[in-house]
């Protein structure tokens, strides 16, 4: 079995979007986007938390047993109150998260988007709202129990990557290592087809018609 640590690598030097040439599970709805108009490219193992109430306290839990690299994944129950703001950012920052993915609302929009934290933690919301988590200690059963984002099942240690297009979650016991190496030969090969339209090749000689060319992304 190929050890995770290699394929998150592998991943990494995918773009997100040729995955979706080759996979019709695990997409994100379009509702899930990333909050930064400019943040490097997310790939980790998810860390979920399901939040029944909306439990500021289980959130802290949740950063303080993050692990180095892991995607902070939370389903806020109800969705109108944000669990992630300026410092659970820089928590995460400082635990050296991959990133946050929140089925709900954030706040802080101007801390999230600064450089200081685009730069270190892509977060993907449903949306932004100044009403948020309370010190409640109501929500304790909820850390790395299966939750549901933009309409995908998540559970603690899928591959979660997210890029300005949009966030997809991978059971990496069904991922196929050979579907990453043709992903990645995909990327390898569409400066050149993007070259060719650009010098006036023959559209018909380039874009493929028929199921056999399935590793083309025209």
């Amino acid at each position: 079995m190929t050890d995770i640590s290699t394929t998150l690598e592998a991943l990494a030097g995918v773009e997100v979007p040729t995955l979706g040439h080759f996979l019709e599970d695990g997409f994100c709805d379009t509702g899930i986007a990333r909050v930064q108009h400019e943040a490097r490219r997310m790939v980790g193992l998810a860390h979920t938390l399901h939040l029944a109430t909306p439990d500021a306290l289980a959130v802290n839990r949740a950063l303080l047993e993050l692990p180095v690299g892991a995607v902070l994944v939370i389903e806020v129950a109800g969705g109108g109150h944000a669990p992630v703001g300026a410092v659970t950012a820089a928590v995460a920052v400082a635990r050296q998260a991959a990133g946050i993915v929140v089925e709900g609302p954030v706040t802080d929009a101007g801390q999230l988007r600064s450089s200081a934290v685009a730069d270190a933690l892509p977060v993907y919301s449903r949306g932004l709202t100044s009403r948020t988590t309370k010190r409640l200690g109501t929500s304790s059963d909820g850390l790395r129990h299966p939750v549901q984002v933009g309409g995908v099942t998540v559970r603690s240690g899928d591959i979660v990557l997210g890029d300005e297009n949009g966030v997809l979650v991978i059971d990496p016991a069904t991922l196929d290592p050979d579907l990453i190496e043709r992903a990645r030969r995909s990327d390898a090969d569409e400066p050149a087809l993007l070259d060719q339209i650009a010098q006036g090749a023959d559209l018909a000689r380039l874009l493929p018609t028929s199921p056999e060319a399935t590793d083309r992304k025209a």
